[in-house]
Formats: C-alpha cells, sequence, structure tokens
C-alpha cells in the first residue's frame, strides 16, 4: 500500500499556534505552485497507483476547483470511489458550491479544523472563522454529500478549563461527525503564541479583538484529567478509541494516517512534503518559491544516524508509530529490545495482549515517555 499526501502551504492567515510549513499571503503564487504540483506528480517513477490521497496545509480549500481538477487529473486515477481521498478544510474557506464540486470530483472525506467551539479560544489561536462559521460549514459539507467527515479539536488552550473541553467535546457528539481528532495544544518556539506567553503579553490589539488577560500554560493535572476525560467521553458515545488522539465510528479509522502509524510507503508532494519507501526517507524544500523554481527535483535525503543500519532505524520507526494505535504491535517487532520492553512492563507503561504488546491507559497518557525508550 503506497498512500499520496500534496501539501497546500497556503493560508489566509497563520494561526499563532502553527509551526507547519504554511505562509500567508501569498495566493499571488498559487497558479504556479500548482504547475508545479502537476509537474512533480508526473516526474515520479514509477508512476504511484496510491490507495488513500490526502491533501492538507496549510489551508487546501483556497485552492480554485479548476486547482483541484488539475492536482487530481495528474494522478491519472481510474477509479476514485475505491480511494479515501481526504482534503483538510477550514471554516470560512469555501461555500457549498466549491464543496459539491470537491465531491464531484472524487474527494469523499472531509477533516474540517474545528480546533474549538468557543468563540473566545478561537481568538487565543489566532483563528479565522467563529463558531457559527463551524456549525454553517459542517452543514454544508453534509448537504454536499460528505458521508465521512472529521473533526479536529484541540485541548489545553491556553485559558481553557476542563468544562469548556467538556462543552467542546458535548457539542461536537451532538454534530455526529464519522471521525474526531483531538490534539493537546503544544506551544511550540517560534509561534506568535510562544512569544506572546514567553513575553506574558495579551493578545487582541493587534488583531482588532477584544483584549484578553495574559496568558496562562494549562497545568499538566488539568492537562491530562481533558485528555482522559476525552477517551472515556467518546468511547461512551459509541466512538472506536483506534490511536492515541483519534476516534473513528466503526469503518470510519482514518486509512492514510493508518498507513503512517503503521510505517507504510508514503510519497509527498509540494513544499515541505516528506515521503517514506521502503525504510527511506526525504524531503522537499520548504520554500514556496524555491520549490517552484527547482523543477520538482531537487530533495533532501533525510540521513540516519552514522551507527545504524537502515534496519534498525526503521525497526525503531516501526515501533515508536505503531505503538500510538491501540491496538498496538505484534510481539515479534519488537526483537532486540528485550531491556525496553521488560521495563516499560515493569514500569506499568506497556501490556502484553493477544500477542500484542500495547499501551496501558497509564502508557497512553504517558506515551512520549515510551516512545523515548525507541528512538
Amino acid at each position: 500500500m503506497t498512500s499520496l499526501y500534496i501539501h497546500i502551504p497556503f493560508c489566509k492567515r497563520k494561526c499563532d499556534y502553527c509551526d507547519f510549513v504554511s505562509y500567508a499571503g501569498k495566493e499571488d503564487l498559487l497558479d504556479q505552485y500548482v504547475g508545479a504540483l502537476f509537474k512533480e506528480s508526473q516526474a515520479l517513477t514509477p508512476h504511484p497507483s496510491p490507495s488513500t490521497i490526502y491533501i492538507g496545509g496549510g489551508t487546501p480549500t483556497l485552492l480554485s476547483v479548476e486547482h483541484f481538477e488539475k492536482i487530481l487529473g495528474a494522478l491519472l486515477i481510474t477509479e476514485p470511489s475505491a480511494l479515501e481521498i481526504t482534503v483538510e478544510a477550514n471554516p470560512g474557506t469555501a461555500d457549498k458550491k466549491k464543496l459539491k464540486a470537491l465531491k464531484e470530483l472524487g474527494v469523499n472525506r472531509l477533516s474540517i479544523g474545528a480546533q474549538t467551539f468557543n468563540d473566545h479560544h478561537l481568538k487565543t489561536l489566532g483563528r479565522i472563522h467563529n463558531s457559527a462559521d463551524i456549525f454553517r460549514f459542517y452543514e454544508d459539507a453534509r448537504s454536499a454529500g460528505f458521508e465521512n467527515i472529521n473533526l479536529d479539536l484541540i485541548f489545553a488552550i491556553p485559558g481553557q478549563t476542563l468544562d469548556e473541553w467538556k462543552s467542546d467535546l458535548k457539542t461536537a457528539i451532538s454534530l455526529n461527525p464519522n471521525h474526531l481528532s483531538t490534539y493537546n495544544l503544544t506551544i511550540e518556539e517560534g509561534t506568535r503564541l510562544y512569544e506572546e506567553i514567553t513575553n506574558n503579553k495579551s493578545l487582541g490589539a493587534a488583531r482588532d479583538a477584544e483584549p484578553v488577560e495574559a496568558l496562562q500554560i494549562t497545568n499538566n493535572e488539568t492537562e491530562a484529567t481533558m485528555f482522559e476525560y476525552s477517551i472515556d467521553a467518546l468511547i461512551a458515545a459509541g466512538y472506536k478509541h483506534y490511536e492515541i488522539s483519534n476516534f473513528a465510528r466503526p469503518g470510519f479509522e482514518c486509512r492514510h494516517n493508518l498507513n503512517y502509524w503503521k510505517n507504510g510507503n508514503y510519497i509527498g508532494l509540494g513544499a515541505g512534503a516528506h515521503s517514506h519507501v521502503n525504510g527511506k526517507r526525504w524531503a522537499n524544500p520548504s520554500s514556496i518559491k524555491e520549490y517552484i523554481g527547482c523543477g520538482s527535483v531537487r530533495r533532501n535525503v533525510l540521513r540516519r544516524a552514522p551507527d545504524d543500519s537502515p534496519d534498525a532505524t526503521d525497526q525503531r520507526e516501526t515501533l515508536f508509530l505503531g505503538l500510538r494505535l491501540i491496538d498496538g504491535l505484534a510481539i515479534d517487532h519488537f526483537a532486540g529490545f528485550d531491556e525496553e520492553v521488560g521495563q516499560l512492563l515493569k514500569e506499568g507503561l506497556l501490556q502484553r495482549n493477544n500477542g500484542h504488546y500495547r499501551l496501558t491507559r497509564r502508557g497512553i497518557m504517558l506515551g512520549n515517555q515510551v516512545f523515548s525508550r525507541f528512538v
């Protein structure tokens, strides 16, 4: 199975917490960028027959329908209905007409970046939409024919209370999406949110918005309680907890991301996109202009640690990616890591179940401590 990821690094406004490869105010480069994507897709040898396609960003829904036609048409897809084709979408960046057009082009899964239904916290995150936009966009997506919709939610937003997070989950569940992704906010260095917190400043004045109090990071105990509540509430609502941060109605697990977590092969197109094929990894340049100008042939090979063989490195990647899955990994994947496994079992972070090693509930809560043993 080979998955295809297509990166669209354009945004109306870069969110205050975002450290992804994305840029605001560069829409004048859209046509050239889509042209470069077309060239890169044609240069792939052999031409991939992907099992899944994921168009992420940035904000892919800033592209025109004609842009999507060119991108998807370049992939020579003969039976789009047989694929899982996902497009990330932000409220307020596509109307019902565009959503219907995407559906007609073969897009059959929409991932909506809601993040929170609390307007105050949306401002803290620097999102361009409000809660009313989310409801309107979700309704438009359903009426456009999308039967497979994911909602992205963020918790541990500075200033967010447990009750507010519970309210977000309750609202999300009431919409009955097929899939929910819940991520704890990580304050990444170099982002605007990091600078605001580091300098203990108030947001708002520079955004023509109501000023807010100086931001405070959510304490570890509250964050852990939010995480545990998410798991319990979503399982109780009938969602399967299949990956640390992801929940799905039966049969609606994200096939594209499952391939990542199983360390499968994937090819990334676009600025900053990464690829992994048979244990080898490479990446495209992150700059939009450099990507457009390089003729889609300059790629940065990601080197392995000098004292690691490719097989050993790939095994480590398989372990720390696969342990994100709630079902875990078959025991034979852990050959050569008896000491690490024994210690994790002793610490109550790992358990043996039906021929697999999987994280315990405590291990899920402390996942990074587990993964670090295999990096």
